[in-house]
C-alpha cells in the first residue's frame, strides 16, 4: 500500500558505504579461515545481524513508531513520538553524528534534523501553522542548508500572504 504522505528522498553520502564494505570484508576474511566455500554467506549474514542490532539500538522505538503513524496519516498521534526521538538524539548527539560508522544511516541529513522536519510537517498537517513555522525556522537556525525547511517556510509564507490579502477589511 503506497502512502499519500509526501516522501522526501534522503540524499546519500556514498563514502559512508565504505565502513559497511570493510565490515563485510573483515567478516568474510574471518569466516574464510573456517569455511572456504561459504565464507561470504556467513560473513554477510553476520553483517546483517550486526547491522540490525546497531540499527535497533541507535533508532529508538519512537522513531519507528512516528514514521509509521505519519504514513498512516495520524499526524497528531505522531507528534509525541517525534518529540521523544528529538530528545533522544539531543542527549545522544554522537549517535547521529557517527551514524554512518554505526552502520545506521548514510543519509546526508541527520536523524535529529529529519525528526525536527517531521515535527514541522505533522504540525502543518493538523493546522498548527504558527508552531510549524517556528519549528522550520528553528531547523534553519541549526541547519541553514535544509531544503525541506526552506521550501516549507516559503510555502507557509506564500499561503499566509495570499490569505491575508483576501481578507476584507
Amino acid at each position: 500500500m503506497s502512502s499519500k504522505v509526501p516522501f522526501v528522498k534522503q540524499e546519500t553520502v556514498w563514502l559512508a558505504i565504505i565502513p559497511h564494505i570493510l565490515v563485510i570484508g573483515i567478516l568474510c576474511m574471518v569466516y574464510y579461515q573456517w569455511d572456504r566455500k561459504n565464507y561470504f554467506v556467513f560473513g554477510f549474514i553476520t553483517y546483517l545481524i550486526i547491522w540490525y542490532g546497531l540499527r535497533t539500538m541507535a533508532f529508538p522505538k519512537e522513531v519507528h513508531k512516528s514514521i509509521r503513524l505519519i504514513k498512516e496519516e495520524k499526524f497528531g498521534e505522531a507528534i509525541p513520538y517525534i518529540e521523544r526521538s528529538i530528545e533522544y538524539y539531543n542527549k545522544h548527539l554522537w549517535i547521529d553524528k557517527y551514524r554512518f560508522l554505526l552502520m545506521v544511516s548514510s543519509s546526508k541529513k541527520g536523524i535529529r534534523e529529519s525528526s525536527i522536519c517531521n515535527l514541522g510537517f505533522c504540525l502543518l498537517q493538523i493546522g498548527q501553522v504558527k508552531a510549524a513555522k517556528e519549528v522550520y525556522e528553528d531547523v534553519l537556525r541549526q541547519y541553514p542548508e535544509n531544503t525541506v525547511a526552506i521550501i516549507q517556510l516559503r510555502t507557509i509564507n506564500t499561503i499566509s500572504n495570499s490569505t491575508e490579502s483576501k481578507i476584507p477589511e
